[in-house]
């Protein structure tokens, strides 16, 4: 398949090794060398970070939160940088970045749409935040997998629908190419040795994620040896 890094050769004894077809380093997903690639589309937008604590406190502690604490504990608008190539959106701080900030998106599992006040798909913090919109922003897309949802806001709508047409269209494009229906399309090297990388950098988010959930894990049960082993001792 087109989309494996790897390939099996046999060797003279008649079993099977795996030989790397290319070496392929996270580094070579810089913004300018994306850029030199011809994206589909590229551009800067304010990315909505959300606290982990925050999604889960009601609608008006919410409000409260964003409108008077201090910033680090509220929502907040961030600019970023957006690269849509071959089967990945990528987000780098500004178009000069050396690396990615995040995993990349895969866009054959993500869907992207324009979403508005009221909307009843709509999570409650983000209706809360549509008044505070960064200034010269007044319209939002959402990009969603079934592992994440993500808002960003740009000047227009007529920038937001750029967006989410070139982000559907990536998507059906690598439905296409995934189910072998694209032979006579033809498809950048260069792009394939991006999505490479791109799956490779996803591979190492995933690994340093779970390490972080298993110490997480680990520490919250010896806390709980460790309560219980003193409350033995003191009853």
């Amino acid at each position: 398949m087109s989309s494996e890094i790897r390939r099996r050769n046999v060797n003279t004894s008649g079993g099977e090794h795996i030989v790397p077809m290319a070496t392929y380093d996270e580094t070579h997903l810089s913004a300018p060398a994306l850029l030199a690639a011809s994206p589909i589309h590229a551009g800067f937008a304010m990315k909505l970070h959300v606290p982990v604590f925050y999604s889960f406190l009601p609608s008006p502690v919410q409000w409260a939160l964003s409108s008077w604490c201090p910033t680090g504990w509220s929502p907040q608008w961030k600019r970023r940088y957006l690269i849509a190539l071959g089967g990945y959106l990528y987000r780098f701080k500004d178009e000069n970045g050396s690396t990615p900030k995040g995993a990349p998106i895969t866009v054959d599992i993500t869907e992207a749409r324009i979403i508005s006040r009221g909307d009843t798909s709509t999570s409650n913090e983000f209706n809360c935040l549509l008044d505070l919109l960064p200034d010269g922003c007044d319209t939002v897309f959402e990009v969603s997998s079934l592992a994440k949802t993500q808002y960003f806001a740009v000047e227009s709508r007529e920038e937001a629908l750029a967006w989410v047409n070139s982000i559907r269209q990536m998507r059906q494009d690598s439905i296409t190419r995934n189910m072998g229906h694209s032979k006579g399309i033809p498809y950048p090297t260069q792009w394939d040795s991006f999505d490479a990388s791109a799956r490779r950098l996803q591979e190492q988010k995933e690994r340093i994620k779970n390490r972080m959930s298993a110490l997480d894990k680990k520490e919250q049960e010896m806390q709980t040896l460790g309560g219980s082993a003193n409350m033995g001792y003191f009853s």
